[in-house]
């Protein structure tokens, strides 16, 4: 493997080795000697386990991964094309689907298995969700991850997500002067005034 990859990347090879290999979490976990925390952490590239090149190669070795390591770039690729896809919205996607089955933050949390901090960053847009963990919620909450593909990609389906879910993302990425400019433009369209080009 190319010195290059990062342990982002060395944490997707993990989970396609894993899926090749069958394995669910708890079982790799027994097989690499590692907790089911840890690797939920490195296959996800989120918390703070940290992964060293020669612990991967370890792990590669146990995963019976030297076979497939031709395969480690196209992988890779692979979910960098994903990455391409716009993913801002994604967070209100997914407070929409938890609004429809009426689940509060915190039981959403306990039933996804995720901190209420860690689900709450992923529905205000703080953090991004990879496609494993967002179909994991999905599944969670009791809906086929295609699901997701239509409420966030199809023009007539995601009209039902609420604006306002995707306006408070909208307004966490923007400055200061952005919401100002934004709230006069409003404020001037709900007062009949001539509105000031924004």
């Amino acid at each position: 493997m190319e010195q290059k990859n990062t342990s982002g990347n060395h944490g997707l090879i993990i989970r396609h080795l894993r899926l090749r290999a069958k394995l669910t979490v708890r079982k790799c976990a027994q097989r690499i000697e590692k907790s089911v925390g840890w690797i939920s952490e490195i296959e996800n590239a989120m918390g703070k386990a940290r992964l060293s090149e020669q612990e991967f190669n370890r792990i590669v070795e146990l995963l019976d991964g030297k076979k497939h390591r031709k395969m480690f770039r196209t992988w890779v690729a692979g979910d960098k094309r994903r990455e391409t896809i716009n993913t801002t919205f994604d967070g209100a996607v997914l407070k929409f689907i938890r609004t429809k089955k009426q689940f509060r933050l915190k039981d959403a949390a306990h039933v996804s298995g995720l901190s209420v901090s860690t689900l709450s960053k992923i529905e205000s847009g703080i953090s991004v969700v990879s496609v494993d963990l967002r179909n994991k919620i999905m599944i969670a909450y009791g809906y086929q991850p295609s699901s997701f593909k239509n409420l966030s990609t199809d023009p007539a389906r995601s009209k039902v997500v609420p604006l306002r879910f995707k306006l408070e993302i909208l307004m966490k990425q923007m400055s200061e002067t952005d919401l100002e400019a934004i709230f006069t433009y409003v404020q001037s369209l709900k007062t009949n005034k001539q509105p000031t080009q924004i």
